[in-house]
């Protein structure tokens, strides 16, 4: 059952990319163009949630994903891009290197365990 409900996640939430992504770029490039760009990326994506990679590992996948897609987009583009498209490419690799850097800074504060013989 997991497995089904992963493919129509992962199915709903390219369907949603796609149609979002048809609003904000030019008239120029079609949803069918960039649902076959989004959709090498959506496919990988839900390989490693299948494969259950730990969380930041997933994440930083994504952005990477997301930022090549954004590429793509740009290269089969007949017309230049908006600037909200760089904006919307680069956030998620921002936010995720901004939660990994807290996350450290986070742990540098953390105390140390120390190794402590009990007596018996």
């Amino acid at each position: 059952m997991k497995r089904f409900d992963m493919i129509v996640m992962f199915a709903s939430l390219w369907l949603l990319a796609s149609m979002v992504l048809d609003v904000l770029t030019p008239q120029e490039l079609t949803v069918c163009a960039i649902g076959a760009a989004l959709a090498p990326a959506t496919a990988i994506s839900a390989l490693l949630y299948w494969l259950e990679v730990p969380r930041i590992d997933f994440a930083v996948c994504f952005s990477v994903l997301w930022m090549v897609t954004g590429m793509v987009l740009e290269l089969i583009s007949p017309v230049p891009l908006s600037p909200l498209m760089i904006v919307v490419t680069i956030v998620p690799m921002v936010v995720v290197g901004a939660v990994i850097n807290f996350q450290c800074w986070r742990r540098s504060f953390a105390p140390a365990a120390t190794n402590v013989e009990q007596a018996n």
